[in-house]
C-alpha cells in the first residue's frame, strides 16, 4: 500500500510540475536566433634552426656566407570544408619567435593550391636578432589576423610553404632560432 502512495504522488506533482513551472514564459520561437560561437586552436607551424646544422664550424670565421635561406612546403589545409568556410568568421595567427643567435631573421609564408601556385598575400615577418649563446633568448611576437575576405580567397589552399632566411653568416655564428605558433579558428554559426 505503501509503495501505491508513493506512485500516485509521484505522477501528481509530474501532472503538476508543467504547470507551475516556470516554462511557461519561454519563446521557444527564439531558438532560430542562437548563434554558436566557437574558438579552435591549433598549431600551426614549428621550426627549429640550429646553426650547428647549416654552418660548417671548420670554415674560417672570416669567410662570410651573404644569406642561408631554408624552404619547407608540405600539405595543410587550411580551412577544410565549404562550412568552415561559410561559417568561419576569421583566423588568427600567433607567431612566436625564440631567437640567441645574433642576427635578424626574415620569416616568410604563403599558401598554394593543389596546382602548387601561390595564392593569397605572401606573409612576412622579422624575428629580433638574439643576444648571444648563453644568454635570454630576445622574444619576438606577431599576430596575424585572416578576415573574411582573405578567408574566402584562401579557400582552396591545400599547401603551406615557408622561408627563413639569415644573411652575413660565419662559423662564429651560433645559437638557436625557434619558431612556434598556433592559429585560432572564430566561427560563428547560426542554428
Amino acid at each position: 500500500m505503501k509503495i501505491k502512495k508513493v506512485y500516485v504522488w509521484l505522477c501528481i506533482i509530474c501532472i503538476l510540475m508543467p504547470l507551475i513551472s516556470c516554462v511557461k514564459d519561454v519563446d521557444f520561437d527564439q531558438v532560430e536566433d542562437v548563434v554558436l560561437t566557437p574558438v579552435y586552436e591549433i598549431d600551426f607551424v614549428y621550426s627549429r634552426f640550429d646553426t650547428s646544422k647549416f654552418v660548417d664550424s671548420n670554415i674560417d670565421p672570416t669567410i662570410v656566407i651573404p644569406e642561408v635561406l631554408v624552404n619547407d612546403t608540405f600539405n595543410y589545409d587550411l580551412l577544410g570544408t565549404d562550412f568552415v568556410v561559410d561559417n568561419l568568421e576569421r583566423v588568427e595567427l600567433t607567431f612566436k619567435f625564440t631567437n640567441t643567435i645574433k642576427r635578424d631573421f626574415n620569416f616568410d609564408f604563403g599558401f598554394l593550391n593543389d596546382n602548387g601556385e601561390r595564392i593569397g598575400p605572401l606573409y612576412s615577418m622579422m624575428a629580433n636578432s638574439g643576444n648571444g649563446t648563453g644568454k635570454n633568448p630576445i622574444i619576438t611576437t606577431k599576430v596575424i589576423v585572416l578576415d573574411n575576405v582573405t578567408i574566402n580567397v584562401l579557400k582552396d589552399a591545400t599547401k603551406l610553404f615557408s622561408s627563413i632566411r639569415v644573411q652575413n653568416v660565419n662559423s662564429d655564428l651560433q645559437g638557436i632560432l625557434e619558431l612556434r605558433s598556433k592559429g585560432a579558428y572564430f566561427f560563428n554559426y547560426e542554428l
